[in-house]
């Protein structure tokens, strides 16, 4: 609001009732800019006849956010260069290649949220502007017992949680068995396939498959196209138990060959399955199904617009017609199967996962590489017969229009021809395990401190530091933006929780608001008396020597205590005078005297972060607002605000609103 008076008003209501910089904020300024970041908003409600302007409501809402007002109702649409993520690795070809063309260039933070860890495995889809996280039965540390068998939906733009419902344990969730669209999340598991309400959690109906087509109930892989539902379905399978933790701290777990992950027998190993069935998602009508005398791995399942390929390890690599389930072809010759060779063991933090999915297709060529391959095996679409291989296999691919990028942990990484194989480029080498995606200009991999980030044009790499991407997910880009987290490894290289980053965009970031403002008689103050034994900035003083010439007597008691705020964290106290002044994350300031008693509270609108200092009878504090804000010491009258950042604008941080640029030190 324009208005301070009722700004402060409304502060002090919600410190009292505990939601200031909690469940609500608020904001000094012209209703001509909002102080909220691109895309942020649900919706808006307009009070005024002179609200924002259109364009402005247009910037700070998210697409298919909503704003009311005295004009009616604006809905802002959903851009047309924007993609979804809806299967585990993108799309049903398994190629983590974003079409997104709206994250480009520049990127700046748009929200860090919770979760702030997950355990083992992970999956993550996006669609409908949410963001579909299932997370599975291994806690390495601690942190990640709360997480356990959990499914998560959050806020695509502002990474709010807007639900989540347990999974049923027993089941190996690292596998292509979840599909997101607009409407509803499809959720595979060792019963049926779950249709999700995607707004809401709660289970529409179930899909099964009956014992006239397959061994089982199990849902081994699927896939989604044209509003068909096409799965590998079989047998039950090793059941997985939950691991809990006692592990305190953040770093280092032990690899091991965890239940079930060593792929023993085909009849009871994840994702091994013989039946495959087409669904009519609208109608719940079985459309076709083929089965097969082998077992066919998920692993080695992909489909491309017209075919969907299978490969039973060591028997065949086949075809079968995403139309009606006819074969078109199987190829068993020893030259594809000696090439594409036995399934290694992986399991070891340079090659990665046993459960990983090692094979991806465009319209001409299938792909075989993974942490389970020693060889890189491209094979022909129309016949399965050996187009060409390179001699390392444990390769993280991302098919991109000009060529194959292979990024491999021990070796330098490659872009190679499609036709022929040949090395047209190098690439940085990626570290261990964790998987590489595309987007528009560039390839994200994991590197030796953070992400890597491949711009394509000239093979330049540019470093994110302070995120590193999750091991099983990668950087996951969808809806104009790129998603990282939360965080499941036992490596300490990354902020910790789901994180995302936005295109900067063209313009310059400016603010219409005047940085600097200052009160009425603003230079004139009330004396503090404070002295040279006073503790007036954070560790005593500049120097932070944490040292004060005052003599401390030789016995000390309690003289009292208070209860500042039960939800929010304080900073550190200072003194000077005859006054204690501490501040919180709510953006509170409270002076109290040398008995104890509350004297004055200011708030401003930012989560304070650090202690304030004191100087020449005033206080002094930064916040999360970005800006600094100075008060009369002895009364809380506020005398000066200077904006340190560059604009109001204001993202979500860990369930807060502060600025890209927030003062958060002393």
């Amino acid at each position: 609001s324009p208005e301070a008076d009722v700004v402060s008003r409304v502060q002090r209501d919600a410190a009292a009732a505990r939601l200031l910089g909690e469940r609500l904020f608020t904001g000094l300024g012209s209703f001509q800019e909002i102080q909220l970041a691109d895309n942020i908003a649900d919706a808006i409600l307009v009070e005024t006849a002179e609200g924002p302007p259109e364009r402005e409501l247009l910037r700070v809402l998210r697409p298919e956010g909503w704003s009311l007002s005295s004009t009616g109702r604006l809905v802002k649409p959903i851009p047309a260069d924007t993609d979804v993520w809806s299967h585990p690795y993108h799309g049903p070809d398994n190629n983590p290649q974003s079409s997104d063309r709206r994250l480009r260039g520049r990127l700046t933070t748009q929200f860090l949220a919770e979760p702030l860890f997950s355990p083992m495995p992970e999956q993550t889809v996006v669609s409908g502007g949410r963001i579909f996280k299932a997370m599975g039965h291994i806690a390495h540390k601690a942190n990640q017992n709360a997480w356990l068998n959990t499914l998560v939906c959050s806020n695509a733009y502002n990474g709010t949680i807007l639900w989540q419902r347990k999974l049923p344990e027993g089941f190996m969730l690292h596998r292509n068995t979840m599909v997101a669209t607009d409407d509803v999340l499809l959720m595979g598991d060792a019963e049926s396939c779950k249709v999700i309400d995607a707004a809401t959690g709660e289970v529409r109906h179930e899909i099964t498959v009956g014992e006239d087509i397959s061994d089982g109930p199990v849902w081994k892989w699927m896939a989604v196209k044209d509003n068909v539902l096409y799965a590998l379905v079989g047998n039950p399978e090793v059941q997985v138990d939950t691991m809990r933790s006692i592990r305190r701290g953040l770093g280092h777990w032990p690899w091991d060959m965890w239940k079930g992950h060593d792929y023993k027998d085909p009849r009871t190993s994840f994702g091994f399955g013989r039946t495959l069935v087409a669904i009519d998602l609208k109608t719940n009508e079985r459309l076709w199904h083929y089965r097969d005398d082998e077992f066919l791995d998920a692993r080695g399942v992909c489909m491309n617009d017209d075919q969907i390929f299978c490969y039973s390890p060591e028997r065949f690599l086949m075809s079968v017609s995403r139309q009606n389930g006819t074969l078109l072809w199987k190829n068993n010759s020893p030259q594809v199967l000696e090439a594409i060779g036995t399934n290694g063991p992986a399991q070891h933090y340079v090659t990665g996962y046993a459960t990983t999915c090692y094979i991806k297709c465009n319209a001409d060529y299938l792909f075989f590489a993974g942490p389970q391959r020693s060889t890189l095996v491209v094979a022909s679409t129309n016949d399965g017969k050996l187009a060409w291989t390179y001699p390392h296999g444990n390769l993280q691919l991302v098919l991109r229009e000009d060529g194959v990028y292979a990024a491999g942990p021990a070796i330098t990484g490659v872009r190679l021809d499609y036709a022929t194989g040949e090395t047209l480029a190098n690439l940085p080498t990626r570290r261990a395990c964790t998987r590489a995606t595309g987007c528009a200009d560039s390839i994200f991999y994991r590197t030796t401190g953070g992400t890597v980030r491949v711009m394509t044009a000239d093979a330049s790499a540019e470093h994110i530091a302070p995120m590193r991407p999750p091991c099983q997910d990668g950087v996951i880009v969808a809806h104009g933006h790129a998603y990282w987290g939360p965080w499941m490894c036992g490596c300490q290289l990354s902020l910790y929780g789901h994180i995302a980053l936005a295109p900067v965009g063209e313009g310059a970031v400016t603010s219409v608001e005047p940085a600097h403002w200052t009160a009425s008689q603003y230079d004139v103050v009330q004396p503090l008396h404070a002295d040279q034994a006073d503790w007036t900035t954070y560790r005593a003083d500049n120097a932070r020597s944490d040292q004060a010439p005052a003599a401390l007597p030789s016995k000390a008691e309690l003289s009292w205590q208070t209860q500042v705020n039960a939800q929010q964290l304080l900073t550190a106290p200072v003194t000077a005078g005859n006054f204690v002044f501490v501040a919180d994350r709510s953006g509170t300031i409270t002076a109290f005297d040398l008995d104890g008693n509350a004297r004055w509270t200011a708030q401003v609108p930012g989560a304070i972060y650090s202690a304030p200092s004191i100087a020449q009878d005033r206080l002094v504090v930064g916040a999360g607002d970005g800006c600094v804000h100075a008060f009369e010491a002895t009364t809380g009258r506020p005398l000066w605000r200077y904006r340190v950042a560059p604009t109001t604008q204001r993202i979500p941080i860990y369930g807060k609103l502060v600025s890209r640029w927030p003062v958060a030190g002393g």
